[in-house]
């Protein structure tokens, strides 16, 4: 491999960096730090009422009631019964108060933080590959898998929350009925088992997709630009003057690009987690 084309490619492709810690996970460490230093600070601004100042705090205000109303509160609802999510089973004053006042929006605002954690860690992690000598975690399967998993079970574990542990099994068998009663028990017997499967399926699907969408973006961004490195080379090794500036070019448009699926990646991840928390908390719907 050349060195060039090496170098383009280990923005996708993992190594040890101190002894056997590799270098993903360093970053994704240093992601989280990330996140915490921006966020915290931010948080106990907002608690204590203090005008947020300044334009990156500013930014990431905006950033974050978007994902909120646009993201959280229209995919994720209480469904017409309007029934607050609560721990327990129990709900106190203010929390009742709280839900009759504003009930679309109750339910998906327990889950508003959950998602503006992940926005932000995958968006940083995705960032983090356009910095030189650096790599985006996001492009391996063992990170997008740890977090479609991390999605896997809140959702499920908020279903079965909400739902109760009968409801939640009950949701993923169709009921069918017709007038005719030995029509009724053949689908039951053929169709409802087969259709109760795929529902079941689905749930695990869903986590699969989350992983591989986002792996699969990241890691092909990164890999077009080794190629775009490597056919500037020419056989016999050395670089080529038209081939260096119509690499040049072209890796800039397409770091340009890259820089723009970062921030899509992310949001798309935030979207789908949403919307599939939305359907396994209002299987009626």
């Amino acid at each position: 491999m050349h060195p060039l084309f090496a170098s383009a490619m280990s923005h996708v492709l993992d190594e040890p960096w101190l002894g056997v810690v590799t270098k993903y996970q360093i970053l994704v460490v240093a992601a989280a730090a990330i996140v915490a230093l921006l966020m915290i600070p931010l948080a106990r601004r907002i608690e204590t009422g203090e005008p947020v100042r300044g334009p990156l705090w500013n930014a990431l205000e905006a950033v974050l009631m978007f994902i909120r109303d646009e993201v959280a509160r229209p995919n994720i609802h209480s469904g017409h019964d309007h029934r607050a999510f609560h721990t327990d089973g129990e709900e106190n004053a203010h929390e009742a108060e709280q839900a009759h006042r504003d009930p679309q929006h109750y339910l998906a605002d327990k889950f508003v933080p959950f998602l503006w954690t992940l926005f932000l860690f995958i968006l940083v992690c995705n960032l983090l590959g356009m910095i030189p000598f650096l790599a985006s975690p996001t492009a391996s399967i063992n990170v997008t898998g740890p977090l479609a998993l991390v999605v896997f079970l809140v959702i499920q574990v908020a279903a079965i929350g909400r739902l109760g542990a009968f409801k939640y099994v009950k949701s993923f068998i169709p009921q069918l009925k017709t007038d005719n009663p030995v029509m009724t028990a053949i689908l039951i017997v053929t169709v409802v088992p087969l259709i109760a499967a795929i529902e079941f399926l689905g749930i695990f699907i869903r986590g699969a997709v989350l992983a591989i969408r986002l792996f699969a973006n990241m890691f092909g961004g990164h890999v077009a630009i080794g190629v775009v490195f490597a056919l500037a080379v020419a056989t016999n090794g050395t670089l080529s003057i038209g081939g260096g500036i119509g690499a040049v070019a072209l890796g800039t448009a397409l770091s340009v690009l890259e820089l723009f699926v970062a921030f899509l990646q992310a949001f798309v991840f935030v979207l789908l987690t949403s919307i599939f928390l939305g359907m396994q908390l209002n299987p009626e719907h």
